[in-house]
């Protein structure tokens, strides 16, 4: 109970300063460590094989392809995020309440929870990788072709918009005999 304690606050401040923070690389950089938080979670709570997953598939594969993405494509002008913040707030808030409520209400309602996980799962972590990476390995080889593609295309794009940038003709400034 305790290491939740001290991890949910942690998750929940990281999340905070995902959503937060003007920078986007920030931003995805607070998303990894709400992300990695997740999975401690779910390692202090027994959930070996989920927390193992969590870190691999979502610290290690995802947030790490969006700081990359991030890093590759954006330029370092958050003036234009600034401005729109405020006009979120509403928008943020519509979709934000209703979930909550929502949340509320099912705790609210379901106020017993199991003592503990079986002792025997029915699939064994060793079973279900070995189901994964021979029946399932199409699929494992899909998702890592997804993602470099992805990596490639983020790659492309700030080519493209880094060479448009360069190729912009210069205004030369006006003179006072100008007319």
């Amino acid at each position: 109970m305790t290491p939740l304690l001290i991890l949910c606050p942690m998750m929940i401040l990281a999340a905070l300063g995902a959503v937060w923070l003007a920078r986007p690389v920030h931003a995805a950089l607070f998303l990894a460590l709400a992300l990695a938080l997740t999975a401690v979670v779910y390692l202090a709570v027994g959930a070996d094989f989920i927390g193992l997953v969590q870190f691999m598939v979502y610290v290690g594969a995802v947030a790490v392809l969006i700081v990359f993405s991030l890093l590759i494509t954006r330029p370092g002008d958050e003036a234009e995020e600034l401005l729109r913040r405020p006009r979120s707030w509403v928008t943020g808030l519509a979709c934000t309440l209703p979930v909550f409520a929502v949340l509320v209400y099912a705790a609210s309602r379901h106020t017993c929870l199991p003592d503990a996980a079986p002792e025997n799962p029915s699939l064994s972590v060793e079973s279900f990788g070995r189901v994964l990476f021979t029946t399932h390995a199409p699929a494992v080889l899909a998702v890592g072709v997804l993602l470099t593609a992805v990596m490639i295309g983020a790659a492309l794009f700030a080519k493209e918009a880094h060479a448009s940038s360069h190729t912009e003709p210069t205004r030369k400034p006006n003179t006072p005999g100008d007319s």
